[in-house]
């Protein structure tokens, strides 16, 4: 029972000293302290043209950055998982940049628009839930998968977490996460990896932190779907907008918007209003370390790639009557914040 106690000791220190040594400095930027976008382009719009079903607050086009922020991270590691395997993967500094882009969003909103406790609730229950299952993947990949790891995806397992990473971000671009199958997932990684193999140790725990993560993941999202329905309304997939000549559309909502609004801005059309408001509305873009930011925009924030540092994300506030000159302009647009 002693030696028992002495390696749990011996492996918590070790599982700290790699955390603190594997911890990217690299993590969220603001452009400032405090307020960076111009408190002119801060406003409700008081008499809008839109529906009033269609119309959603103006502060959520900030709020709703931690939140995609959760689908950014599982897109990273997706393509991370290609061709290195998990054990390596900065799920601390995915941790830290939650909490720290939250932080930065909500000093452009603070004082400005009406509170909108809710939401905030909402992203602290979720930005909650994945600190916590990072920080565990964390701890486990540093004292367990170290043990094991391959480093390149050679076992059926790694390349099963690969695919699954990647058809469950392609899931989540569109509908909430809670929805995903599961249980599908589990069932093809019992019957489409083989049992035996090359790398044996590796193979039979990665089939262990699998299995256990999308049980986890299956119960865990069927009470999540559950209480969801029971406090919020079924959210909306389309955003309404309104057109230089008052005219009113649908555009699909998430996703899928930057697509049908860069067509329309292409077009020659420009927005009066977006969800009922002309306010601010934030955008991320992907550049590459140096680029110079798009005319007319505020960086509000940049984030490094933490998983290949050649890549940062900004974070740019527009009004949404100038949104159509950026989605014209020749940049990586990552995603567009639709309120």
């Amino acid at each position: 029972m002693k030696r028992l106690h002495i390696l749990t000791l011996i492996s918590f220190t070790l599982a700290v000293v790699i955390f603190v040594s594997k911890r990217n400095n690299h993590t969220t930027l603001a452009s400032s302290e405090g307020l960076v976008v111009p408190k002119e382009w801060l406003k409700i719009n008081e008499h809008p043209l839109t529906p009033a079903k269609d119309v959603r607050p103006p502060d959520q086009t900030f709020l709703t950055f931690p939140e995609w922020y959760l689908v950014f991270s599982p897109e990273e590691q997706a393509q991370y998982y290609t061709h290195t395997t998990s054990t390596t993967f900065p799920f601390m500094t995915h941790t830290a940049q939650i909490w720290e882009s939250y932080a930065i969003v909500n000093n452009q909103i603070k004082d400005n628009f009406p509170p909108n406790d809710d939401y905030h609730l909402m992203i602290r229950v979720i930005g909650v839930s994945a600190s916590a299952e990072y920080s565990v993947k964390e701890w486990y990949e540093t004292v367990v998968g170290r043990l094991t790891d391959t480093y390149a995806p050679l076992t059926d397992e790694d390349r099963f977490n690969a695919k699954f990473t990647r058809d469950y971000v392609d899931f989540i671009n569109d509908l909430p996460w809670y929805q995903f199958d599961f249980a599908k997932s589990l069932k093809e990684l019992w019957t489409t990896t083989s049992f035996f193999g090359d790398n044996m140790g590796r193979k039979l725990e990665r089939r262990y932190i699998l299995t256990s993560e999308l049980m986890v993941k299956y119960i865990y999202g069927k009470l999540i779907g559950f209480g969801t329905q029971q406090v919020y309304e079924e959210a909306l997939l389309t955003t309404a907008v309104i057109l230089e000549n008052d005219s009113l559309v649908y555009l699909p909502r998430y996703n899928r918007f930057v697509g049908a609004a860069t067509e329309l801005a292409k077009q020659g059309h420009r927005f009066k209003e977006i969800a009922g408001n002309n306010s601010a509305i934030l955008v991320t873009v992907l550049t590459e370390a140096g680029d110079n930011n798009p005319p007319g925009t505020q960086e509000v924030f940049i984030q490094w790639i933490s998983s290949d540092l050649r890549w940062k994300r900004v974070a740019l506030a527009v009004p949404v009557a100038d949104l159509h000159s950026l989605l014209q302009q020749p940049v990586r647009i990552e995603h567009v914040f639709d309120f």
